[in-house]
């Protein structure tokens, strides 16, 4: 593959991954950039190749405990959440709830790949997507997955579910020179890179790869990537190396630009090597040749982390830096338009960035600037020597201008007392604005343009339908307003956005490097399908709060925005994945703006973003050898260092289709389905989808039992090992917000953006939430995991009087059952009767265990999902009730099947597809 010059800068890059602090933990100071941090040179190393250890910012804390010095992870005192010590990501690996097999229970067959490896003392490994333990042992042929019984006598307590994956998993790479089945995404494992990427940072759907574009054809199955370049890694593991050559950079291939790495092959003592991507025979360069030993390796090879690792960094020279590195800007637009005064939102706001300015990154190079806007637009001069700040008003809303050419974006030392002076005086300033109309398209204008010459995150917080200037959606309200999908029987046009506005001012957004993050706190429709096209464009997210309360949802609000700026994260990034020759990139999904077909441009890239890539064959690829894989990021470190993160994966390649179904990636699959799916909604119709869902899966298992299971009973549902949870998840997916009939317009555009960058880990839960007991949290024993083991999604294990937490990554729906006594009602709500409790749940801490204890499972769920839970009380003969059992996959819905319905239906129609 030829590579064009290089980009606009921005190729592949990383940076040090922070383990996720502690709740209540107060962020580390971190002195300088990374570069000056003490990276340890690696001793082996020649100096011109100094490799060097990046260290994460500020260390990482001990897994699941405070740091030494730190505050305890919450307060004692019975202080609402939006008091408490704020949440900031988690600890990585805390293990979700739910396993998938981290190796198949099948026999290993040809081309069998090395199980991981436990940690010493630890019990055997039950299988991660396993049967319950109670389940009679079910017959196996050498091939065969698991049986079903016949369709008439199914027995739901036989039926595949996922259990909880308790040990923790020490995974290496490769092992005997092997790539190694990665563990599930959902489990506890901890990476030890020796040739292969983390799967946290790359994971494919099938972990052999067919040789030809038949085979995968016959198996139904997608062959993609999932790529998150920035995943945060458990605390245990070591942080990615980082690789300078100097002037002369990173060593590649001269024919497909492949980066060096552990699969390229040294040949004649050392001085050519072999692409491992493309098979071009390149020159070494003089000053890296090195001998050979008996083996064939190079003698220098595990000295050197680019020969040895799968994932490095290398420090990008000039050749790639077009501009210098852009500076860190930040810059906030707020709605004061009558409406946001009065629901509080623009209180919340201004606290909420007032409370996360201390956790930008520090240093000379970070800038903030801040506008507010109504029907015009006012910008902030926040100069030191200004004894306050001065307001300059644009009140031009379609030919939109920046009122000054400097002093609107300063370094945050200059101005934080200014800044900080203004967010305190906002809401009184506009306490009695009468003003209904927001020209959110055309502030957002305004915002880039004062941004235009850096490039940045501009982060909009936007309370009502944007009704005036250059970008208005007014001629949707009318529609909008009752915001009730239409049903099946044609895609729903306000799923699309309006028009091409939008979208046209998003695309000179990326081309500036400006990063757009949008914040709704909205008590009404807001058209989230046309301004979603922005934040999706140029790598940002939309955050919605609806309906917004000021009493509940201030906490969120912060911590979302505090984890927003202080992940890891990068800008300016441009990515590639290349590919054996054999295979070819198809296609890529996410959060992105793409100008040309072999790159994605990344305005910024963060911890939580996924991107979707898919490939498809040209030619054949040769059995026993191996496919190639490798994602390369260019990107600037927030402390303006430009980096190249390079990622490879080497899989084996096999002709046989039982392998391709014995070394499947479920949740990798899933969460391919679920993207494409997403990506169909505004198009299609809601019943062509879910046809096409359950088909997909219907196929992949058909393929199976006509190929690959042994002959056995046509009454018997049989599947594959690995992929024995798939009827389940896309029973989850057909039910879930995006595909369900009913459902309110906003909510479904808003899961659509969720969804387009949402990641391997929490795509499953987003659709198959976790169910949780809390109201007996005080019966279990001290050694036991901090959250019990989730019940089946069904309504025989809610009981009346109890309380349940269901959460799904996003939400947490609190479950009040209407005879719970009064001692548990007290002591979870501080009220003693059901009538007493609050519409919104504010959850407080009071001074009793059962208190405690929920406060510690709530807590340890956001620091696992990286988010901060939206906690919704819901009631039996309540509207919330009846959305809290829509969640149940496993009960018959109006219109839906049941789970046991579902599986006999997916078995018929193999039958008569077989027949």
């Amino acid at each position: 593959m030829s590579q064009p010059a290089p980009p606009q800068f921005g190729a592949p890059g990383g940076m040090p991954q922070p383990a996720p602090p502690q709740f209540g933990a107060p962020r580390p100071a971190f002195s300088g950039p990374p570069a000056a941090a003490g990276l340890a040179s690696s001793q082996a190393m020649p100096p011109s190749f100094g490799s060097q250890q990046q260290q994460p910012f500020g260390g990482a804390p001990q897994f699941g405990l405070p740091r030494p010095g730190a505050q305890p992870p919450f307060p004692a005192q019975s202080a609402p959440l939006s008091q408490q010590a704020p949440f900031m990501g988690p600890p990585r690996g805390s293990a979700p709830a739910f396993g998938a097999a981290p190796w198949q229970s099948q026999g290993a067959g040809s081309g069998a790949m090395q199980p991981p490896m436990r940690m010493p003392g630890m019990p055997p490994n039950t299988l991660g997507q396993g049967m319950p333990p109670t389940m009679p042992t079910m017959p196996y042929s050498p091939h065969a997955g698991t049986q079903v019984s016949t369709p008439s006598k199914i027995d739901p307590n036989q039926i595949p579910r996922p259990m909880a994956e308790t040990s923790v998993i020490i995974f290496e790479t490769r092992q005997g020179g092997q790539a190694a089945i990665p563990p599930a995404a959902s489990s506890e494992f901890i990476v030890k890179d020796t040739g292969n990427c983390s799967p946290r940072l790359m994971r494919c759907t099938v972990n052999q790869i067919p040789c030809t574009g038949d085979l995968l054809t016959t198996s139904g199955m997608p062959l993609s990537l999932m790529v998150q370049p920035f995943s945060l890694p458990h605390p245990s593991e070591e942080p990615i190396q980082l690789v300078d050559f100097g002037d002369m950079g990173p060593i590649r291939c001269s024919r497909c630009k492949a980066y060096i790495n552990p699969f390229m092959r040294f040949v004649d003592q050392g001085r050519r090597f072999i692409c491992n991507l493309c098979g071009f025979s390149n020159d070494t360069p003089r000053e890296y040749i090195c001998n050979l030993g008996p083996d064939g390796r190079r003698r220098d090879a595990d000295d050197r982390p680019e020969l040895c690792r799968g994932t490095v960094e290398f420090v990008a020279s000039k050749e790639f830096l077009v501009r210098d590195p852009m500076p860190a800007v930040y810059f906030f637009l707020i709605d004061v338009s009558i409406n946001a005064i009065q629901t509080g939102s623009t209180a919340a706001a201004c606290s909420a960035i007032s409370q996360a300015i201390s956790d930008l990154p520090e240093g000379p190079r970070t800038m903030v600037g801040i506008a507010t806007f109504d029907s015009a637009i006012h910008f902030y001069s926040l100069k030191r020597a200004q004894q306050q700040p001065l307001m300059l008003i644009v009140p031009d809303v379609q030919d939109v201008y920046t009122p000054l050419q400097k002093d609107l974006i300063l370094p945050v030392s200059e101005c934080r007392e200014n800044l900080e002076q203004l967010l305190e005086s906002i809401p009184s300033m506009f306490e009695n604005n009468r003003v209904a109309d927001s020209a959110f398209g055309a502030a957002m204008k305004a915002g880039f343009l004062a941004m235009k010459s850096t490039g940045g995150k501009l982060l909009v917080f936007q309370s009502v339908l944007p009704s005036l200037g250059v970008g208005s959606l007014s001629a949707r309200e009318a529609e909008g307003r009752a915001n009730v999908s239409t049903g099946d029987k044609e895609p729903h046009k306000l799923l699309q956005p309006v028009d091409k506005t939008l979208k046209t001012m998003a695309l000179e957004f990326a081309e500036y490097q400006v990063c757009v993050d949008v914040f709704l706190t909205t008590q009404s429709y807001v058209d989230i399908a046309s301004i979603s096209v922005v934040p999706n464009t140029t790598g940002g997210r939309v955050y919605y709060y609806y309906p917004f309360s000021a009493r509940s949802d201030p906490a969120k609000l912060f911590n979302d925005l505090r984890w927003n700026i202080s992940r890891p994260q990068g800008f300016e990034a441009v990515m590639r994945v290349r590919c054996s020759q054999g295979l070819q990139v198809q296609d890529y999904f996410g959060n992105f703006c793409k100008r040309v077909p072999t790159d994605i441009d990344l305005p910024s890239i963060d911890s939580d973003k996924t991107i979707m890539v898919t490939f498809k064959h040209d030619d054949k690829l040769q059995e026993n050898s191996e496919c190639g894989f490798q994602c390369a990021l260019l990107y600037t470190t927030v402390y303006g260092q430009r980096r190249i993160r390079v990622m490879n994966l080497s899989l084996p390649c096999t002709n046989m289709l039982s392998n391709l179904f014995r070394y499947a990636d479920l949740e990798t699959q899933f969460t391919c389905f679920l993207k494409q799916a997403a990506n169909g909604i505004p198009t299609s119709t809601l019943l062509h989808l879910r046809e096409e869902v359950t088909n997909t899966c219907i196929n992949i298992l058909q393929s199976y039992r006509k190929y690959c299971a042994s002959v056995s009973s046509s009454g018997q549902l049989i599947l594959p090992e690995a992929l024995k949870l798939l009827p389940l998840y896309t029973l989850a997916l057909i039910k879930s917000i995006g595909l369900r009939n009913e459902g309110r317009l906003d909510d479904r555009s808003y899961w659509i953006s969720l969804v387009s960058s949402v990641s391997v880990l929490l795509a499953v839960p987003l659709v198959f939430p976790r169910l949780i007991p809390i109201h007996d949290l005080t019966s279990r024993g001290d050694d036991e995991s901090l959250i019990p083991s989730p019940l089946m999604l069904n309504s025989e294990n809610i009981r009346e009087d109890g309380v349940y937490l269901l959460e799904n990554g996003e939400d947490g729906l609190i479950y009040v059952g209407n005879v719970v006594e009064p001692t548990i009602l007290e002591q979870i709500f501080g009220v003693s009767s059901l009538a007493a409790l609050p519409s919104q749940a504010v959850l407080e801490q009071f001074d009793n265990e059962l208190s405690r204890k929920v406060n510690e499972v709530i807590n340890e769920i956001r620091r696992q999902r990286c988010s901060y839970l939206r906690l919704r009380l819901c009631r039996r003969g309540e509207p919330s009730g009846d959305f809290f059992r829509s969640f149940l996959i496993e009960d018959k819905a109006p219109g839906g099947l049941s789970y046991v319905e579902f599986l006999v239906h997916v078995h018929r129609q193999i039958q008569s597809k077989m027949t």
